[in-house]
């Protein structure tokens, strides 16, 4: 699950903007740095800060929705007919089904910012940030990874400053709303994952390529749409 859907089910679930964000977290540290990612079973304070303790309720609430989604039908079947539809279309693009996951999951976010209207979710989701950001999102990334897998005490001054840096771009991006908007149609889908593939060293779409996988994905606006209607109505609450 991307994480806009994790966010919108996080504060549903939990009640709580701070902790929809902190439901994003997990996706965000990763696009910050790869290896940053949520721990089993981290050390928590005694007595977090109310902001702190729903920024990491939204973390829980993200590592045990992905547990469900990525094996329920929704994503499953979703998935495999995307793969599918990627392997069939003849694109010239390397490896392109592999990145079937990925793609599927902002589908349906697309379907979710097209559902909520793209001007309500920015509000709620620059609620998100402006409430976490700071100490609470420092705290969360230091009891999940830093304090636990930093390899020496040097290399964490290195890398927790480029990180934080890294982090902080991104957040601001999502709030600036393009990012969020190319959701809703194939062409930003096909310009987002073409940035997923970037960290992978992969070339860039060619315009023809880009063009022809952005119409491929634009089919793909009523089935993920049905898609969210049944995530919606099917993703245990957690919380």
């Amino acid at each position: 699950m991307n994480f806009l859907l994790h966010r919108h089910l996080a504060a549903r679930d939990l009640g709580s903007v701070a902790a929809g964000a902190g439901a994003m977290l997990p996706d965000l540290w990763r696009m910050a740095d790869r290896r940053v990612k949520p721990s089993r079973a981290p050390e928590r304070p005694d007595a977090p800060t109310t902001c702190l303790a729903e920024v990491l309720a939204g973390i829980d609430h993200h590592v045990a929705l992905d547990r469900w989604f990525h094996a329920a039908p929704v994503f499953v079947e979703g998935e495999r007919r995307l793969s599918e539809a990627l392997r069939g279309a003849a694109l010239g693009a390397p490896r392109l089904a592999l990145f079937a996951h990925v793609l599927w999951e902002m589908c349906l976010d697309g379907a979710l910012v097209r559902r909520t209207g793209l001007a309500p979710l920015l509000d709620d989701l620059r609620a998100g940030l402006t409430a976490i950001a700071g100490a609470p999102t420092e705290a969360a990334a230091s009891i999940h990874h830093f304090d636990r897998r930093a390899p020496s005490p040097t290399a964490a001054l290195t890398d927790r400053p480029a990180f934080e840096a890294r982090l902080r771009h991104i957040c601001d991006e999502l709030a600036r709303g393009p990012w969020i908007a190319g959701y809703q149609h194939g062409a930003g889908l096909t310009l987002r994952l073409s940035g997923v593939r970037a960290r992978f060293g992969m070339a860039p779409f060619t315009p023809e390529q880009h063009d022809h996988l952005a119409a491929l994905l634009d089919t793909l606006t009523p089935p993920a749409d049905d898609a969210l209607d049944d995530l919606l109505h099917t993703a245990p609450p957690r919380g």
